[in-house]
């Protein structure tokens, strides 16, 4: 037999795969662990206790939240549920009174929720739904938002008509109009859509020409614009060609005379039209025919006109709204089937695509199809837009790096061939992480230099087991810990400690407790600016909570503080003998933590209290939390190679701990020894102190092949190991 006493001194490989096991030979297996529930990976190594949380407020219904971030100290959590959205910040909720929630009316179901996207610049939040028309959200105070239909009156459009044979009539070219077609071109559906109508030509229009008598009222057009002469010191056009595109401007001095004696020379030109108009469809007719309201003047000077050259919007019932949005390059961008529209740079609600003067300049309005027919399910702005659809990942850019991006200098590359889900990604230290379309695996995609392309890795690689059951939802805490947090279809929270650039990739589950089942996360800042926070919206039997995670234990923390409960709330004041405040969690059993003591589990009243065994003034109720963690086998060598598959024994094992307290060892499946604390020094109706230091279980296991340790988390303490330093016998078989 041999005898050895190895080390785990890292513990941020996190839970590993079962298909891991075996990988005794790699770097991640001296870090990992079999089991990680209840512990966090941090980059330092150590897995630390995953914090309680605390119980906000009661949703309206089934919701999902959306972060809007006006500043690092005003960040909101918004709860949208069925056709409303209500309000958190500052760790409350928004009310109108005490008790009443702030809420403004949306029109979203609750079943439409999952798929709506939303992107934000500064106190407005862009919403997309490919059932509506996109909307924003405006902050109109610290406790007020505004919600409203974005104005597309400039576009975007689709290609336009080519068929001669198919005619627009309008009989109006302002206000309230009617549109007739030649043939059936109209459905229901188009109400609320644009339609563009482009005059054939200035047929009967003379050219403006300098030095041309003319008349008062008298039209002439230059450049593909219709002017009206307005006024003027003499009835001759002036020298300066007319190029304004609305009010009235000469084109000439007016005064004076030339050298010749002659003059003067300019006369006063008002804007009337262009060479196309645009009218919103307010009212379905017939196939033929449809009332519209005029947004921008037909360009003739009576109705009853009639041309081929028209196109519809690109938005509407009909064909369809837009279901992705972001912002790249000062650009209001969306998705809609498998084309991309971005707006003109700077003016995030004009996709026009030509400017005043009728030229198509590279900042203005671009459309671009993907290589492959499948709808956007993403967008996301990085150096480059980035586009995922079901089959592939996909960039927009420059096609010619010499000259910016624009409508007439823009391609799609395709980058990976994952597919994506439909979810928000996240985009964190120049990497896009996104959710891959069987739900099972989040994907990273990361700009690789030497390949002019981003490259597409499996973040969960190492931990596959962990999306069985399909993730959902993401969230990125930077602060105080990098940690990647999702939700599965099975109400669990995941974290994954995600820094790349020191090849930190270590899973842990975070279950929550009894009764409860995580459905959606956000992240926004603490009041402060300082710190991450994780909100979860969960379900409690037939009950929806809105809850809000503490932060991860930070060293020095007063023991009295350590909050490791979940949707727990908190009393802090003068000695009492009962705390109330959790109708939420009724019927229920709880943890408790007294003064920085653990207090024995009671059961919460139907008011909503529970009574204590003495007074204390700083207490913490809440569900359980479950937390424990449990090492791979260990490779400790033999006389004649690997002491894998050999019968082991553990004689003792030293764990290395900081400010820890109410942790249980078991090894072999033993009975288990807890660690306590209570030393003689301390009065027995004050809290044991916390634990830091190398704590030695002398706890013999039975003879195994496996000699694995579990720690498992007694009570609603902190607990953060070190390191794991087991005694291992091995025997020769």
């Amino acid at each position: 037999m041999g005898r050895a006493t190895p080390i785990q001194a890292s513990l941020n490989g996190g839970e590993l795969s079962p298909r891991l096991h075996g990988r005794v030979d790699q770097r991640i297996y001296q870090n990992g662990l079999e089991t990680v529930t209840g512990f966090l990976p941090v980059l330092q190594g150590p897995a630390i206790a995953a914090p309680g949380t605390r119980y906000v407020a009661e949703a309206k219904g089934p919701c999902r939240l959306l972060p809007f971030e006006f500043n690092v100290t005003q960040s909101y959590v918004i709860e949208a549920s069925n056709a409303a959205f209500r309000f958190y910040t500052n760790d409350v909720r928004i009310e109108t009174s005490p008790g009443v929630a702030y809420e403004v009316a949306t029109p979203y179901a609750f079943a439409e929720l999952a798929e709506l996207d939303h992107e934000q610049s500064a106190d407005v939040l862009y919403l997309c739904h490919g059932s509506h028309a996109p909307r924003k959200l405006s902050r109109t105070s610290a406790t007020t938002f505004a919600l409203t239909t974005l104005d597309l009156s400039a576009g975007p459009f689709e290609d336009q008509n080519i068929d001669e044979a198919v005619t627009m009539s309008p009989n109006g070219i302002t206000g309230a109009i009617t549109i007739t077609a030649s043939s059936a071109q109209f459905q229901s559906g188009d109400v609320g859509g644009l339609i563009r109508l482009e005059t054939e030509d200035f047929n009967g229009i003379g050219q403006w020409e300098p030095g041309l008598e003319v008349t008062l009222g008298e039209y002439r057009a230059w450049n593909g614009r219709v002017y009206q002469m307005s006024g003027g010191a003499s009835l001759r056009t002036g020298t300066v060609a007319p190029v304004h595109s609305s009010g009235t401007e000469w084109d000439g001095s007016g005064v004076g005379k030339d050298i010749n004696d002659k003059g003067p020379y300019g006369v006063q030109w008002t804007y009337v039209h262009d060479r196309y108009g645009v009218a919103r469809i307010t009212g379905y007719v017939s196939p033929t025919v449809v009332n519209a309201t005029v947004v921008r003047r037909l360009p003739w000077l009576t109705g009853g006109e009639t041309t081929w050259r028209w196109s519809f919007g690109a938005f509407s019932a009909r064909r369809g709204w837009p279901n992705a949005v972001t912002i790249w390059n000062e650009r209001l961008t969306f998705g809609k089937d498998a084309t991309v529209y971005a707006s003109v740079v700077g003016d995030y609600e004009n996709f026009a695509e030509v400017n005043t003067l009728g030229e198509q300049t590279a900042d203005m309005a671009i459309r671009v199809s993907l290589p492959n027919p499948n709808r956007i399910r993403w967008l996301k702005a990085d150096r480059d837009l980035l586009i995922g659809t079901a089959s592939a990942e996909h960039v927009l850019k420059a096609q010619s790096t010499a000259q910016a991006i624009g409508p007439k200098n823009a391609k799609i590359e395709t980058q990976s061939t994952y597919g994506s889900a439909i979810g928000r990604p996240l985009l964190t230290a120049g990497r896009l992480l996104f959710i891959q379309k069987a739900r099972r695996k989040i994907i990273q995609l990361d700009y690789a230099v030497e390949r002019d392309r981003n490259e597409a890795v499996d973040i969960t690689r190492f931990a596959e087991h962990m999306g069985k059951a399909g993730f959902v939802e993401m969230a990125f805490a930077q602060e105080p810990d990098r940690h990647l947090w999702a939700v599965d279809r099975e109400g669990t929270l995941f974290a994954c400690l995600y820094e790349p650039t020191e090849q930190a990739l270590g899973w842990a589950r975070r279950t929550m407790g009894p009764g409860l089942s995580a459905k959606s996360i956000c992240r926004c800042t603490d009041p402060e600016g300082e710190l991450d926070q994780i909100w979860v919206y969960a379900t409690f039997g037939a009950k929806h909570l809105i809850l809000r995670m503490d932060p991860i234990w930070q060293t020095g923390t007063a023991q009295k503080d350590a909050f490791f409960v979940d949707a727990g709330v908190t009393y802090s004041g003068g000695p009492v003998s009962s705390v109330g405040g959790l109708t939420h969690l009724a019927g229920a059993e709880v943890d408790i933590l007294v003064d920085g003591a653990s207090h024995p589990r009671l059961t919460v009243s139907g008011a909503g209290t529970v009574a204590l065994d003495a007074p204390a003034s700083t207490v913490h109720v809440g569900l359980p939390l479950p937390a424990q963690l449990k090492t791979l086998r260990f490779e400790v060598g033999s006389e004649d190679g690997t002491s894998q598959g050999k019968i082991k024994r553990v004689n003792r094992v030293t764990l290395r701990v900081a400010e820890t307290l109410g942790i249980k060892v078991t090894v072999q499946n033993g009975m288990g020894t807890v660690l306590e604390n209570r030393l003689d020094l301390v009065a027995m109706d004050q809290a044991p102190p916390l634990f830091s230091g190398d704590f030695v279980f002398e706890e013999i296991g039975d003879y195994d092949r496996d000699a694995q340790i579990l720690i498992e988390r007694t009570a609603p303490l902190p607990a953060t190991i070190l390191a794991i330093l087991p005694t291992i016998t091995t025997g020769d078989r």
